[in-house]
């Protein structure tokens, strides 16, 4: 999507959103609906889609770059119709453990993570080992992870650092989501995967069940 130009003092801005999660709580919400986090959640055009199709469902994202949250919080406030169901987190993915409780999430999107491609930057792909073993205390008995990407070498990484994880299974993979009737069944598109599906860069998917 090319370099984001960084906001002036956007770390303070976002604090005048309603829709930003100041500090942790161990309930976000005034329900007890089903909780889905992405991370990585960029401008928010997957989450805030997702929450405006699914009013029942609590959608939470997790972004790091204050400019590209602040952008996310503009993009909600200028709905007619806001959604109630939908905060943001400013913050790295490190920190999850921080915001969430344990077996308290039901779904994980990771959608076009950062592959870091180089051999010693692995620690902070989002399907190292030591984020599955976040992944797998925050969610809730057969929670689900959903991975997409367009990198193959990061998709093939991911699946091998599953397999390597016992206490998750994989549901169902594919190196073409638009040819998987199951996997591309109500699937919302991110920025990215609206721009690679136009240059026909195929779209990897991958899903994956706690047991």
């Amino acid at each position: 999507m090319g370099r984001i130009r960084k906001i002036k003092n956007a770390e303070n801005l976002i604090k005048e959103y309603p829709w930003l999660i100041s500090e942790p709580r161990t309930n976000y919400f005034k329900n007890d609906n089903l909780l889905e986090i992405e991370i990585g959640s960029g401008k928010g055009i997957f989450l805030i889609t997702k929450a405006l199709n699914n009013p029942h469902i609590n959608y939470i994202g997790i972004e790091r770059d204050s400019t590209i949250v602040l952008k996310a919080l503009k993009k909600i406030n200028q709905l007619a119709n806001k959604p109630t169901n939908l905060l943001i987190i400013n913050d790295n993915a490190d920190n999850l453990e921080k915001w969430f409780t344990k077996n308290s999430i039901n779904v994980i999107y990771l959608n076009f993570s950062d592959p870091w491609p180089k051999k010693r930057h692995e620690k902070n792909r989002l399907t190292y080992h030591t984020f599955l073993k976040i992944y797998y205390d925050l969610l809730k008995k057969h929670g689900i992870i959903e991975l997409k990407t367009d990198k193959l070498d990061f998709y093939n990484y991911s699946l091998n650092s599953f397999d390597n994880f016992p206490k998750f299974k994989k549901n169902n993979s594919t190196l073409n989501l638009y040819e998987n009737v199951i996997l591309l069944k109500n699937n919302v598109q991110t920025e990215y995967e609206q721009k690679f599906t136009k240059q026909n860069i195929k779209i990897k998917k991958a899903k994956f069940e706690r047991i």
